[in-house]
């Protein structure tokens, strides 16, 4: 068995071609359909954002997954393999687990560190595990996903510096004024700057959102989103008074707000402070305000300095996270190795189990005539007691050799020496057997394993 994973990203192709593979709910479902029809043991999961797709999967060749799930992606999304082979990439065995663990950490994002990915790869799962096609070994490696993206977060400080210019606005207004419910904000321009920008600050708490813009219809759109008011673009100064935050966006080649314009307004609000975050290039607000008491202004240049200081943070930080993925990656390996002895594992416990269950079974039936149920249950207790003992080292070592590179010689001959080959379907060997044989029976045994195994680290 080996995880392997098919993907493209907004590192590797441009939005035009990620927008051709990309799936919504009824694709996904359609493509884990066509899976389990192609070949029922295979397993997967695919995750779909706006800037990556890609498609994890657990079978017996890496090889031929990788064929599987080219053909999938050209019959379900349309795609010919010579439009995509250049955006594509593919990772195996222990590159494709460390790869999801990097995803699912936020260390592959646009934005070094962002968690919203965690939510994103949780609800891929989710889907897949409703669709049938999560199986044992992907069970195990979301886990581990999750697992490795908690430690993430705790263990360093990737995220605690800001690298979105207007997350970073709003976090240092907010640290200067605590709250922001009680605030007046005004935004300037209703473009998607203004937007990303205002949605953090509603997020924070604004509630008393006014919108302004020359496109009457755009601000209010925006105004409605954010349960807010529109103002009319030529009235806006009328509102300043009543105002503690500004947002401006507008893209006008001219200045928006002068000096001038806010030392008439400050004395008619109480000289309360005024915050201006200005996102607009060019400028749409005078630097000389600054010289204005009270009147605070975050503009392009002062900001993307502070990004650019706090995303060489988060890069260090990167450093320490990627040490976290490697162990988190390993710890999988080990888990995972062990899959392969589960089945081994499991034949010589039923088998010394029926011997126990039918050696106990005559023996209270001939020789232990007449006993009470409390003493039957005393020899069961006790037969079971001795099988526990005498496998408990077996099992011990077999699961240590799941990692070494003898563990294909050292099943081999506990097959042979406890005539296991009739436990599996045809009298094949397991999935741990060096030339292969009978994988897919082994494979089959695991998926039916799927229902209520799912991982607890969400």
């Amino acid at each position: 068995m080996e995880i392997v994973a098919l993907g493209i990203n907004h590192k590797t192709a441009a939005l035009e071609t990620r927008e051709k593979i990309a799936f919504t709910a009824r694709d996904k479902a359609e493509a884990y359909t066509w899976l389990k029809d192609y070949e029922p043991a295979f397993e997967a999961v695919i995750i779909s954002t706006c800037n990556r797709t890609e498609i994890y999967a657990c079978s017996s060749n890496a090889g031929r997954s990788r064929r599987i799930l080219m053909e999938m992606l050209e019959k379900s999304r349309g795609v010919q393999f010579a439009e995509t082979e250049n955006s594509l990439y593919f990772y195996s065995g222990f590159e494709a687990v460390s790869h999801l663990l990097a995803v699912t950490a936020g260390l592959d994002s646009m934005i070094l560190g962002e968690t919203q990915i965690q939510g994103q790869v949780r609800k891929a799962y989710e889907d897949a595990v409703e669709a049938g096609a999560a199986g044992k070994a992907l069970h195990g490696l979301f886990r581990q996903a999750a697992k490795c993206a908690k430690r993430v977060q705790t263990e360093t400080r990737i995220n605690h510096n800001s690298v979105s210019v207007s997350y970073l606005a709003v976090d240092m207004i907010k640290k200067e004024l605590g709250s922001f419910d009680q605030l007046a904000v005004l935004v300037i321009g209703a473009g998607k700057m203004s937007r990303l920008t205002l949605q953090h600050l509603f997020e924070a708490g604004a509630r008393d959102i006014r919108v302004t813009s020359r496109t009457f219809e755009r601000a209010k759109d925006l105004a409605h989103l954010f349960e807010g008011r529109t103002v009319d673009f030529s009235r806006k100064e009328e509102t300043l008074p009543g105002i503690d935050i500004i947002i401006t966006s507008t893209g006008a080649p001219h200045l928006i707000l002068r000096r001038a314009d806010l030392e008439q307004v400050m004395p008619k609000r109480g000289h309360r402070p005024l915050f201006i975050i200005d996102i607009a290039v060019p400028r749409d607000v005078d630097t000389a305000v600054r010289e204005i008491d009270n009147v605070y202004l975050y503009d392009m240049d002062s900001l993307q300095q502070v990004v650019a200081a706090n995303l060489k943070e988060r890069e260090k930080e990167a450093l320490v996270a990627k040490n976290l993925v490697s162990e988190e990656a390993e710890e999988y390996r080990v888990w995972f190795k062990a899959l392969d002895v589960a089945p081994v594992i499991k034949a010589l416990r039923e088998k010394a189990d029926r011997i126990r269950q039918a050696e106990t079974e005559k023996c209270l039936e001939s020789k232990l005539v007449g006993l009470s149920e409390k003493e039957k249950r005393a020899v069961e207790n006790l037969s079971s007691s001795i099988m526990n003992a005498l496998l408990k080292e077996p099992i011990l070592n077999m699961k240590s050799t799941a990692v070494r590179e003898t563990k294909d010689f050292h099943l081999e001959c506990l097959l042979y020496l406890f005539n296991l080959q009739q436990e599996f379907e045809g009298g094949g060997r397991t999935g741990a057997v060096a030339d292969g044989r009978n994988q897919e029976a082994v494979l089959a045994q695991k998926q039916e394993s799927r229902k209520g195994d799912e991982p607890d680290g969400w």
